[in-house]
C-alpha cells in the first residue's frame, strides 16, 4: 500500500483547515476519513467544512476553497456505509490521485477508519450473522454493551458514546468478538510504521471551549433547520439518533423530549466526552507524531514534517 500522510485527532482540532492548506501549497486532494460525512444533506452537523468556505457540490467530493474532498455525500442517509466500503471508496481515490501525480491526504476524526486504512482491521472478512443479528435486534443498547463486556471488554471499554449508543455497532462488535478465531492475526495491529501520523491535540479545557464555540456557530448558521429538514424528508429519527452528538440532541429537542437550553447544555457536555475518548483512542497508533494546536509553532512543525516526508523514497 502506498504511504501516505494521515490528519487525525479529535473533534475541534482543525483538522480539514490544516489539510487544506497543505493541499494548495504540495498539489494534494484531501480523502475524508469521517463515518457521518459520507452521508448526503448532513453538512452543518457532521462539520464537513468552515462555514465561510467556498464550496462546489458533487456526487462523492466537493471542492473546498479549490481543494477536492473527496468522500462527502457518497450515499443517501439511511443507506448502509461500512469501513469496507471505506477502504474501497479511498483505494479508487487514491489510485485516481497518482495518475493525477496529486498527494492523498486523509484526514478525519473516525479512528474506526483510520485503523482500517492503516490495515488494523482485521474483522472486514468477518460475514454478517444473520441469525446472530435477529436474536440481538430488539435488545436494548444497554444490554447490547454489557453482552460485550463479558465477550471482549477490551472493544468494550474502546467505544466511544456515539457507539455505545448505536445497536447496529454494538452488534457487529458482538459479532466480530464472538469469531476472533477467524481474524486475520497478520493485520490485527495498526501497521502504521512508514505512514505519516500527524496527530492534532490540546489540553482539554482548550478543546472544550473550541467545540463550544464550533457548536455555537452552526447552530447560528442552520444546524437546527438542518436536522428539521431530514426529519421532514422522511428520515426517521431513530437512525439520526444513533449517528449521535448533534444529531442526536436536536432530534430530540425537535421531538420535544428536551428544551432547546437543555438539548444544547447536553450536547456540549456529550461533545466534551467524545474528545476525551477520542484521545484515548488515537493513543494506540505506533509512530504518531503529535502536535499541539495550542502552541504558537505548530503548524510550522507539522508543514517541515510534512515537507520531508513527500520527499522520502518512502512516499
Amino acid at each position: 500500500m502506498k504511504k501516505l500522510p494521515v490528519i487525525l485527532g479529535p473533534t475541534a482540532t482543525g483538522k480539514t483547515a490544516l489539510a487544506i492548506k497543505l493541499s494548495k501549497k504540495y498539489n494534494g486532494e484531501l480523502i475524508s476519513a469521517d463515518s457521518r460525512q459520507v452521508y448526503k444533506n448532513l453538512d452543518i452537523g457532521s462539520g464537513k467544512i468552515a462555514l465561510d468556505s467556498k464550496i462546489e457540490k458533487h456526487d462523492g467530493f466537493w471542492i473546498v476553497d479549490g481543494v477536492r474532498v473527496n468522500g462527502f455525500d457518497l450515499v443517501e442517509p439511511e443507506e448502509k456505509f461500512t469501513a469496507a466500503d471505506f477502504l474501497k471508496h479511498t483505494s479508487l481515490s487514491i489510485t485516481r490521485m497518482t495518475k493525477e501525480r496529486k498527494i492523498p491526504i486523509i484526514v478525519g476524526g473516525t479512528g474506526f477508519y483510520i485503523k482500517a486504512f492503516t490495515g488494523g482491521l482485521g474483522s472486514i472478512g468477518i460475514p454478517a450473522n444473520q441469525n446472530l443479528r435477529r436474536q440481538l435486534e430488539n435488545i436494548s443498547v444497554g444490554k447490547l454493551h454489557q453482552k460485550l463486556r463479558g465477550i471482549d471488554p477490551k472493544r468494550a471499554q474502546s467505544m466511544n458514546q456515539s457507539d455505545c449508543n448505536n445497536p447496529r455497532r454494538l452488534i457487529r462488535a458482538i459479532e466480530i468478538a464472538l469469531n476472533k478465531d477467524k481474524l486475520n492475526t497478520v493485520n490485527r495491529e495498526p501497521t502504521t510504521e512508514n505512514h505519516l501520523l500527524i496527530g492534532l491535540t490540546a489540553s482539554n479545557n482548550y478543546l472544550y471551549h473550541r467545540s463550544d464555540r464550533w457548536l455555537d456557530d452552526r447552530l447560528e448558521h442552520g444546524l437546527i433547520e438542518e436536522v428539521e429538514s431530514l426529519i421532514k424528508s422522511g428520515i426517521s429519527t431513530g437512525w439520526l439518533e444513533n449517528l449521535g452528538l448533534e444529531y442526536r440532541w436536536i432530534t430530540r429537542y425537535l421531538s420535544g423530549l428536551f428544551t432547546k437550553v437543555e438539548a444544547i447544555e447536553r450536547l456540549k457536555g456529550d461533545t466534551h466526552d467524545f474528545i476525551r475518548r477520542q484521545k484515548t483512542w488515537f493513543k494506540q497508533f505506533k509512530n504518531i507524531q503529535i502536535f499541539d494546536i495550542g502552541t504558537k509553532d505548530y503548524m510550522q512543525k507539522i508543514e517541515k514534517k510534512f515537507a520531508q516526508f513527500i520527499s522520502t523514497d518512502i512516499y
